[in-house]
């Protein structure tokens, strides 16, 4: 049954709402302003150890669809919504059903509006979600969000002549599926596998995914990565495009509340063509080291300027902080992938 909940920052400000809750979790507390694929979002490893707050009312009102889910269960902490509209669905269970199979706090009556201004004001905030008012005890998120996200043994999907490898730093479903649909065989490796193995495995090129967390404390992973630049053609996406950059020498930072929605717009700098992007991502690219790294900037947000894409001078390695994979989202930037695929099997012919 459902009580009062409240949502305590580490400001001292409480938010209150009504949902179910077994224990007291703590999270950081972020939003998204995305309008649709609140299954997707709920479900996305990147947002791990988060709570998140959804800006757009109502959610729920289509039910969940479990097969076109990007992890294999909820990954985030909590989630708040203004608005909880479950209208019946023969096809998909509810919302609600399924979060509570998940074990996960859905936090219905939340003024998000004021809320959502809140954590514009101050950034991304450690909070607490109880029965009572009560302070975070956490002051930040761990860091071994990528270990716990990633799969624990190398996986194949789909089938093809052509193989590409993903490894896996919480990759979204949706990234698997838009390789293999691509006539690709897709082999996923576990963020802990060393460069000389992906290497000696048969994959033609490979794709850096998405996940939580800094990319500053993935020493091993962007280590690894630099053993394999210049070997195979290779393509970041949101958290692998970060750990590009670190693996050649650049440097990244923590954006104030970042950029999580289906509506981010960008720029390509080579064509000056704008596209509207899928994102989910606090840290970003500092452009000012990618001095000497051998990388130019490829795309552009067009709100805050930020890095949005790197392209290696001399190697032949990508990458782009959105998702082209987009779910939720936008389909404008699924050529990515194309460009991608044909790369590799050009790659392969030379």
């Amino acid at each position: 049954m459902k009580s009062n909940l409240f949502l305590t920052l580490a400001d001292g400000t409480v938010w209150s709402g009504k949902g179910e809750l077994k224990a007291p979790v703590e999270g950081e507390v972020v939003f998204t302003t995305a309008g649709c694929g609140y299954p997707q979002t709920l479900s996305d490893p990147s947002y791990c150890g988060q709570i998140v707050v959804f800006a757009f009312p109502p959610v729920g009102i289509y039910g969940v669809d479990t097969e076109r889910l990007e992890g294999r269960r909820v990954w985030l902490s909590a989630a708040l919504v203004s608005s909880l509209d479950e209208t019946e669905n023969g096809r998909f269970g509810s919302l609600s059903s399924w979060m509570a199979e998940n074990e996960t706090p859905l936090v219905d009556g939340a003024d998000t509006r004021q809320l959502v201004l809140k954590i514009r004001e101050l950034g991304s905030i450690m909070g607490r979600l109880d029965h009572k008012p009560a302070l975070p005890e956490i002051k930040e998120l761990p860091h071994d969000m990528v270990s716990k996200v990633s799969c624990k043994k190398v996986e194949v999907i789909g089938e093809g002549a052509l193989s590409i490898g993903v490894i896996d730093y919480g990759a979204k479903e949706n990234i698997l599926r838009s390789i293999a649909g691509r006539g690709v065989r897709v082999v996923r490796f576990p963020n802990t596998t060393k460069a000389d193995d992906i290497l000696s495995s048969g994959v033609s090129g490979i794709i850096l995914s998405n996940g939580p967390g800094d990319p500053s404390v993935l020493g091993f992973e962007a280590g690894e990565i630099r053993k394999i630049l210049g070997k195979k053609p290779v393509l970041g996406i949101c958290l692998g495009h970060q750990l590009l950059a670190r693996a050649c020498g650049a440097k990244t930072h923590k954006l104030r509340y970042g950029h999580r929605g289906a509506n981010q717009a960008v720029i390509d700098t080579s064509t000056g063509r704008g596209i509207l992007t899928s994102q989910n991502h606090q840290y970003v690219v500092t452009e000012e080291s990618l001095k000497g790294t051998g990388l130019d900037v490829s795309f552009r947000h067009l709100g805050d300027g930020t890095v949005e894409g790197l392209l290696h001078k001399d190697l032949d390695a990508s990458s782009v902080q959105f998702h082209p994979e987009a779910s939720p989202g936008p389909e404008d930037a699924g050529y990515i992938f194309d460009d991608f695929v044909s790369d590799v099997r050009e790659s392969g012919e030379r």
